[in-house]
């Protein structure tokens, strides 16, 4: 049965027949790649993976592969990343590469992450040395611009949610330098620079002491009349020994293991954990005494009917992510 419909306004009007057959067309819908669902699944499958390596020398290794993109990405994304592109080191979106001068390759394949909806969204590092380096240039003193950062930028990301989207991130040896717009991705840090830094982090929050320590401990963490205390023994000339000492205590502070209620010794492997992975982020290499120290307390742990879970793991990756982020923002 033929079907009409008018078109046109007023008296202008016009009568055309639809037609009963309709050609239809091919559309090419693109690949919408992995859901949420897909890689919430996937990380938590890989952190159970992870908390059942019970050789400590093969932990610390799986784990290092993590350290490089903590910084910018929670546990679950720094293991997402490590699991579709092995080799990655630095990773941002594509309009981040932008503020480094870098365009993403055209057969570049995008790398899944989640990101949470309804939250603060952290501002990239390449916005941020844009902003700073343009103040530079107007004259203002880095005091003054360090202010106008706090104000203007988003640096830790913030609040919490349960909705999350996916979005797609590119390692640097998927981009290419635009020419004469190149600028430098990422600097080297001494230890005193790390360790100057991360006491200034600590004392925003702790009291921070340096002193002799007794019974061979190099630091500790304990109750104080405002809070929790850290004490570290700093002896001159041994910047990396100190380094470690801080971010370990720091840790065990931040993971509030004077209020929790976790054996002694997956408190102290969980903070050994972190330092290493915050060490590795700065390229220090805490391996050796690291895997010794976790040994030791995992085996006491162990023989209580305690062991390392992915929850844990999480724990651990994510408090490394955020002291890796306040040194970072601090030593801009």
């Amino acid at each position: 049965m033929a079907q009409w419909i008018t078109l046109g306004k007023g008296e202008e009007k016009r009568h055309v027949l639809m037609e009963d057959t309709r050609n239809l067309r091919e559309v090419q819908v693109a690949n919408p790649g992995p859901s949420v669902k897909d890689l919430e699944k996937e990380a938590w499958n890989i952190l159970g993976d992870l908390s059942k390596v019970s050789n400590v020398d093969q932990l610390l290794l799986q784990m290092k592969k993590y350290s490089g993109t903590l910084g910018d990405y929670s546990s679950f994304n720094s293991m997402l990343i490590e699991h579709q592109f092995p080799n990655a080191t630095i990773v941002r979106s594509r309009n981040e590469w932008k503020y480094f001068g870098r365009d993403v390759n055209p057969d570049a394949q995008p790398i899944a992450v989640l990101y949470p909806i309804g939250a603060g969204r952290k501002d990239g590092p390449g916005k941020v040395k844009a902003f700073i380096e343009e103040k530079r240039k107007e004259g203002l003193s880095d005091e003054a611009i360090d202010e106008l950062v706090r104000e203007k930028f988003n640096i830790q990301g913030g609040g919490s949610t349960h909705v999350f989207s996916t979005g797609t991130v590119y390692d640097i040896s998927q981009t290419s330098v635009i020419p004469g717009k190149g600028k430098p991705v990422e600097q080297d840090v001494k230890a005193t620079t790390l360790y100057n830094t991360l006491k200034k982090i600590a004392k925003e929050h702790y009291t921070v002491e340096e002193g002799t320590i007794h019974n061979g401990a190099r630091g500790y963490t304990a109750h104080s009349g405002e809070g929790q205390k850290i004490v570290v023994m700093k002896i001159p000339g041994e910047d990396v020994n100190v380094l470690h000492t801080l971010i370990h205590e720091m840790s065990h502070a931040r993971l509030e293991h004077l209020y929790r209620n976790v054996p002694r010794g997956i408190a102290e492997s969980e903070a050994e954990l972190s330092t290493y992975l915050v060490g590795a982020h700065f390229g220090f290499d805490f391996r050796d005494d690291s895997a010794a120290y976790i040994r030791g307390w995992l085996d006491n742990a162990r023989s209580q009917g305690k062991d390392l879970g992915k929850e844990n793991m999480d724990r651990v990756m994510n408090n490394a992510r955020w002291l890796i982020n306040e040194i970072s923002r601090n030593v801009i």
